[in-house]
């Protein structure tokens, strides 16, 4: 029987398959190993996963004093060599009290190999003919190796439900650690940060003799789940300057900060009289918003435009990512004002700073400081031009519009006409002029960009463009960009042909999206003379086709063209077939524009609800 080397945290469960290698069934392995086969099996040392960064390594909480046997300096798949057990053998180890909140579980090491009755082996189907694979699935969950215990948010401890598996490979020198039991909680979620757990081993592990585990050793070993903690913030710290950012990354990018769990949004800015005030500042606080006119200031230097406006300090917000698609423990910090160009600044959370976790537990942060993330020093970079998001030279979509960035957001009263060219000028450019004075931190260059066309725009030499507080950029050299649109319509669709379309909601309208490269007109695509649309009883679905939202509007500042044929379908089967010979008509200012569709287009597609939520739940 051959022991997978794969089996381990990720996996939740041991591999075991046979028929792939045999170690003799009568010779005894510990033989040819660094274990103690005889006597009572040995507890040599406890671990818990405490590594919210890297998921790799496992700490020390117990290691057995007096033993030359336990672990010490031991090499990681990341080509470190942290000593597991202090090198001083008259020493245990400290408690964990940082186990990483999201995926702690435990590891018990011994010095020698157990009855392997302790875990039960499952044997794995095969799910298209049902058959046995062979390979087996280690479980440990009846056997109940262990009692694990943490506290309750309302206090005292509770028992933990738990899986896992035993692993008999390793020895003191080999990562991860072994023989071993590793017990999984299965949901480690459940256990709020900062509260404290135990391991205590039963009466049922024993040595392949049948020898138990002697009572001194049966813990219980303790360790405590990390408070909040950052794990990762960008930008990182540079007192240095050696990488200044863009004063538009912070304002538009804000502050990407993950923590070792979950965050409760409602706690990242409820201080202050008004329970609004963000736990965190951007200093120095030295610009804000004009009280009127919505320009931008420098509080203490230049006045607002307008006389008699006061200049009003900035303000933050923050949010969690979760919803955009991320993780629930990554979250935004930022300011509602440009910082300036070409300045040192410093982010930090407040010292005090209170966020609770999916449990509603607090931590209170300290003095903020670089070494633990809380804190971090940035230098902004000069007012510059940054590249177009067009190259010389490519052949891009009708709807993709010019854009220029800037490091930070531009004061387009600076920007005059004879600054720049732009010809051909784009079909509808608003005032004849494409360049948007609404936008921030970029030149963006609005109105319908024909098909077959090539464009060129050019920056001139010499022309003086200031952000919004007043620092001035002149541009060295003519900047040009000379580019191609795509030569004729074409379209795209979604979903694919036979995919399952999952509603987010039970009122969420869902349906086929047609998307263009150039600018369509939504009302030329008629029901029953370009497409039907119908449901698994060859009934008709009532969806009035409309242009997507922003940015796929369809529109003169639109980067996207997108025709929806929606609704709040039910769940189950739909088919849509857009009709060979299906004409669609571009923007009205488009004239002479328009797509035919060549063959019968059909999407059949499945409709279903979310699976519901279950409400998280806390020990």
């Amino acid at each position: 029987m051959f022991v997978d080397p794969t089996r381990g945290r990720s996996l939740g469960v041991g591999l075991i398959a046979t028929g792939v290698f045999a170690i003799g069934a009568c010779s005894d392995p510990e033989q040819n190993t660094d274990l103690r086969p005889e006597g009572d099996p040995e507890v040599l040392a406890v671990l818990v996963m405490n590594d919210a960064a890297g998921h790799l390594i496992e700490s020390a909480t117990y290691c057995k004093v007096g033993d030359e046997k336990r672990p010490a300096r031991v090499g990681l798949p990341d080509f470190t060599a942290p000593d597991v057990c202090p090198p001083d053998v008259s020493k245990s180890a400290e408690e964990i009290v940082n186990a990483y909140p999201d995926g702690w579980y435990v590891r018990i090491m011994f010095d020698e190999l157990l009855d392997p009755n302790i875990e039960e082996l499952i044997e794995i189907e095969d799910p298209e003919t049902g058959e046995g694979t062979d390979t087996y699935t280690g479980t440990i969950a009846n056997t109940h190796p262990v009692k694990l215990e943490c506290e309750s948010v309302g206090g005292g401890f509770v028992e933990v439900e738990y899986d896992g598996y035993y692993s008999p490979a390793g020895n003191a020198v080999t990562w991860p650690l072994g023989p071993s039991l590793v017990i999984l909680p299965n949901d480690p979620t459940e256990v709020a940060t900062g509260k404290q757990c135990r391991v205590t081993i039963n009466d049922n592990v024993t040595d392949k003799q049948g020898n138990k585990v002697p009572m001194a050793q049966r813990g219980p070993f303790t360790f405590k789940i990390a408070p909040i903690q950052v794990v990762l913030i960008d930008p990182a710290d540079d007192a240095e300057a050696h990488s200044p950012v863009d004063g538009q990354q912070i304002y538009f990018d804000n502050f990407y900060v993950q923590f070792n769990t979950d965050i409760d949004e409602s706690s990242m800015c409820d201080e202050g009289a008004g329970m609004d005030e963000c736990e965190f500042s951007i200093g120095p606080e030295d610009t804000g918003h004009c009280s009127t006119g919505g320009e931008y200031c420098i509080v203490n230097g230049p006045a607002c435009p307008t006389a008699g406006d006061t200049c009003e300090p900035r303000g933050y917000y923050a949010y969690n990512l979760g919803p955009f698609g991320l993780t629930f423990t990554e979250t935004g910090w930022g300011p509602d004002a440009p910082l300036q160009s070409d300045k040192a600044y410093t982010f930090g959370f407040k010292q005090g700073t209170k966020l609770k976790d999916r449990c509603g537990v607090e931590t209170t942060f300290g003095a903020p400081s670089p070494d633990d993330q809380t804190q971090v020093r940035f230098t902004t970079n000069k007012f510059a031009a940054k590249t177009a998001n067009i190259g010389s030279g490519d052949l891009v979509s009708a709807m993709k519009k010019l854009s220029l960035p800037f490091t930070n957001p531009i004061d387009f009263a600076t920007i005059d006409a004879a600054d720049y060219t732009f010809t051909p000028t784009p079909v509808a450019a608003p005032g004849g002029d494409p360049l948007i004075t609404t936008t921030e931190a970029d030149m963006f260059f609005a109105g319908h960009y024909q098909l077959n066309t090539e464009y060129t725009f050019t920056l001139k030499a010499g022309a003086k463009i200031k952000d919004v507080y007043g620092a001035e950029y002149t541009v060295p050299a003519d900047k040009t960009v000379k580019w191609k649109t795509q030569p004729a319509i074409t379209m795209t669709s979604s979903p694919a042909n036979e995919a399952t379309v999952t509603k987010a909601t039970p009122t969420s309208v869902v349906g086929v999206t047609l998307t263009f490269n150039q600018a369509m007109d939504a009302t030329t695509l008629t029901a029953g003379t370009d497409y039907t649309f119908k449901d698994a009883m060859g009934a008709d679905v009532v969806a009035t086709p409309a242009v997507g939202a922003a940015p796929n509007a369809c529109a003169i500042n639109s980067t996207g063209c997108q025709l929806r044929i929606r609704a709040n379908l039910a769940p189950g089967v739909y088919t849509f077939t857009l009709k060979a010979g299906a004409m669609i008509s571009a923007n009205a200012a488009l004239v002479g524009e328009s797509f035919t569709n060549a063959a019968d287009k059909v999407i059949k597609f499945t409709v279903k609800n979310a699976d519901p939520v279950s409400p998280h739940v806390c020990l």
